[in-house]
């Protein structure tokens, strides 16, 4: 694996944590029953903000589950074959 890979296997969950974590503020917001209320923009401003950061989260944990097959795979073809 390259440097880039490895620094993106170890540095991406917590990316990815810290993504969950903004769009959990967000969902916080729209459990709010009056929110769309108060404020028809906002509403739907952090709407799309929070499906913006589910569409990165995705990207996130398919680029990380790609480098942690490659990972996987890299260290599989180097240990020794037992009987």
């Amino acid at each position: 694996m390259s440097f880039k890979d490895k620094h993106a296997l170890d540095t991406l969950p917590k990316t990815i944590a810290a993504l969950q974590a903004e769009a959990d503020a967000l969902r916080a917001q729209l459990d709010d029953p009056e929110f769309y209320a108060r404020n028809r923009i906002a509403f739907e401003r952090v709407t799309a903000a929070l499906a913006k950061l589910q569409r990165e989260i995705a990207v996130a944990e398919e680029h990380w589950l790609e480098l942690e097959i490659m990972r996987e795979e890299l260290t599989g073809a180097i240990e020794p074959v037992r009987p």
